[in-house]
């Protein structure tokens, strides 16, 4: 039996239910959403003060047809002087007209020998990451 002759007849039995079809498999519609709208991330940034640094990117997708954001940052104590970084971070919606803040935290790093691990906000509704640093 030639080859494409083999196939219709496989075809034939498979839509006549000679042959098991394999089972559909349902995919819940929240990942589907999860899928439909895969994070996309900024390039890294960078903020340097007297005696600290920091570099954040921010990441946003979209779940269930709403705003999701999250930040990825690491600090650096620059000096040796007895101080700490500070940073406040925070997630928020409408950033150019009145802020409504999603989460916010504090972190500090006072190491001058090497870096902060990098640390992340985690996904939170909204549309915008802001990250602010301070020498303490």
């Amino acid at each position: 039996m030639s080859r494409q002759r083999m196939a219709l007849t496989l075809a034939g039995l498979a839509l006549s239910g000679g042959l098991a079809a394999a089972p559909a498999v349902a995919v819940p519609s929240e990942q589907r959403a999860v899928e439909a709208a895969a994070a996309t991330c900024s390039g890294w940034k960078t903020i340097t003060i007297t005696g600290g640094r920091a570099k954040y990117r921010e990441c946003k997708q979209t779940v269930g047809g709403k705003a999701q954001i999250k930040g990825d940052f690491q600090l650096w104590d620059t000096v040796t002087d007895g101080k700490g970084v500070q940073a406040y971070a925070r997630t928020d919606y409408n950033h150019w007209h009145g802020d409504t803040v999603s989460w916010e935290h504090f972190y500090s790093w006072s190491s001058t020998t090497a870096p902060s691990k990098v640390l992340s906000s985690g996904w939170h509704g909204g549309d915008d990451f802001e990250l602010t640093i301070e020498l303490v």
